[in-house]
């Protein structure tokens, strides 16, 4: 029977993208996922010039089951047809790409993959993107936005209780549906965040830390107003600790996805997930083996 194989899309964007790598790299060395990864694309310079972004290549390049490395920087094809057409550069770029990658495998996992997919990539391989929220309702975008979207919310519920009942409150409101936070791993279509979902996670808002910053927060919009109180520190500390609670749980999503896959319990067939022959068109929620441990 042959192995389950699948592919890896990054630029490296960021340290978060290395965290998901090295998580991947030690499941697939342990044998918690049993897969082979023929490819690892990356759209960076092999050696770039920005000392950040070196320090990753570096890293990903230590990786001892993620070897496979191929390096094609996006930047530097076709320069000339990108200033002239963003869309014609788009799908001559990623026809070049397709002829990179290994014959046969058509899954592909984005790690923090910064291109816009054209149709060239979308109609040949299914790429699985990891987004930081919640299926159909949550915000799209990158990261920073959705964190920013998922601060602000809240915050018409918030202001309609009394500050004085508000802290006993929060635990009830967060439980609305729209007001969650989580993670999915979706087929990237040219919907943006909006693709056939395979698997999720889902959390309220309202862990002790965040009772305490939505209540200081609550507290300076009503004095100060919304503006204002979004450029006060406390309003940073309340995205980067949503950011913080909401990334714990990508690295479980993609591990336990990937290792239900490579075992052959889920199958993705015609972007649809099946599971014991049976499909499951909004995907799995994974929050009874995810959501397990108290957030941070």
């Amino acid at each position: 029977m042959k192995r389950f194989q699948f592919g890896i899309l990054t630029s490296l964007h960021d340290d978060d993208a290395v965290t998901l790598l090295r998580a991947l790299d030690s499941a697939l060395a342990s044998g918690q996922i049993n897969a082979e990864v023929p490819c690892v694309l990356c759209n960076v310079p092999e050696r770039p010039s920005d000392t950040e972004l070196a320090r990753r290549v570096e890293a990903v390049k230590a990786l001892h089951s993620l070897r496979r490395l191929i390096f094609f920087p996006s930047r530097e094809f076709a320069p000339e047809l990108r200033e002239q057409s963003r869309a014609r550069w788009r799908a001559e770029h990623d026809r070049a790409l397709l002829q990179l990658l290994p014959q046969g495998v058509r899954l592909y996992l984005s790690v923090g993959y910064m291109q816009i997919l054209s149709a060239e990539i979308l109609n040949a391989l299914d790429v699985l993107n990891l987004h930081p929220a919640i299926p159909q309702i949550g915000p799209i975008g990158m990261w920073p936005k959705v964190m920013e979207e998922q601060a602000l919310r809240p915050l018409p519920y918030l202001l309609a209780v009394p500050h004085e009942k508000l802290a006993q409150e929060i635990p009830e409101i967060m439980s609305i549906s729209y007001l969650k936070a989580g993670g999915m791993l979706h087929i990237a279509t040219e919907q943006t965040d909006r693709g056939p979902v395979i698997s999720w996670y889902e959390f309220p808002l309202s862990s002790e830390r965040l009772k305490e910053l939505w209540v200081a927060v609550t507290a300076r919009v009503r004095a100060e107003g919304l503006e204002r109180a979004r450029r006060e520190p406390i309003w940073k500390e309340l995205v980067h600790q949503i950011r913080r609670e909401q990334f714990q749980y990508e690295t479980p999503l993609m591990l336990l996805t990937l290792a239900k896959l490579s075992a052959g319990l889920w199958e993705i067939r015609e972007r649809t997930l099946y599971i014991d022959g049976q499909p499951y068109p909004h995907g799995y929620c994974l929050n009874r083996e995810i959501v397990s441990r108290p957030p941070i």
